[in-house]
C-alpha cells in the first residue's frame, strides 16, 4: 500500500508523479538541512524550507524529472531572492551572526570535540565565502547529497559545468584551508 502511495503513474504521460505528501515523507530532511546550510538563521530556514514547499506544490504540474532537484533548485531560487533582500536589510540594521545551532556532544573529550567544531567552521566560511556559482553546487552536492545529474537539472547546467564547479570550488577550500594552517 506504501509503495502504491509512493509513486503515482500519471495515466498520459506514464511518467511518475509523486503527491504532496510524498515529497514531504520523501525529501524534507534532505531539503530542511540544505535551506539550513544557506539561510543566515535558523528562524530563516524555516521560512525558506516552507516556501519551498508551498512553491513545489503549487507547481507540482511542472515536476518531470526529479523531484527532489525540482525541490532544491525551488530553494535555491527562493533562497537567491531573500538574499538580495537581505543585503539590502543587512546595509540598514545588520544582524548577529549566523547561529551554529550545533552544540557539543560530548563533555569526555572537550578538547577533541573544540577542534572538531572548530575544523567544521573554518570549512564552512570557506565555503560560504565561496562565489555563488561555487557555493550552490557544493552544498548541494555535500549538504543536500545530490548527484552531479540532479544538480545540473536542478541549476539548468550541463553535468560538465557541475562537474567542473565542483572541482573549482574543493581547489578553492583547500587553498583556503593551507591560508589556515593545515597541509
Amino acid at each position: 500500500m506504501e509503495l502504491l502511495r509512493a509513486i503515482r503513474i500519471n495515466q498520459k504521460t506514464h511518467s511518475y508523479m509523486p503527491t504532496p505528501a510524498d515529497l514531504v515523507d520523501m525529501y524534507a530532511e534532505a531539503v530542511y538541512n540544505f535551506c539550513r546550510s544557506m539561510a543566515y538563521s535558523k528562524e530563516e530556514a524555516d521560512d525558506l524550507f516552507q516556501e519551498t514547499y508551498l512553491k513545489a506544490m503549487e507547481n507540482m504540474s511542472k515536476i518531470k524529472e526529479s523531484p527532489k532537484g525540482f525541490l532544491f533548485a525551488t530553494a535555491v531560487y527562493i533562497w537567491k531572492d531573500w538574499k538580495r533582500k537581505h543585503a539590502r536589510r543587512n546595509k540598514l540594521a545588520p544582524e548577529a551572526s549566523l547561529d551554529e545551532g550545533e552544540k557539543m556532544t560530548s563533555n569526555t573529550n572537550i578538547e577533541g570535540d573544540f577542534v572538531q567544531q572548530e575544523d567544521i567552521r573554518i570549512v564552512r566560511e570557506l565555503v560560504d565565502a565561496l562565489p555563488e556559482k561555487y557555493k550552490i553546487p557544493t552544498l548541494l552536492f555535500y549538504n543536500a547529497e545530490l548527484g552531479v545529474s540532479d544538480i545540473a537539472s536542478a541549476l539548468n547546467l550541463p553535468a560538465g559545468t557541475v562537474k567542473s564547479r565542483l572541482h573549482k570550488a574543493r581547489k578553492l577550500v583547500e587553498k583556503g584551508l593551507v591560508k589556515n594552517g593545515y597541509k
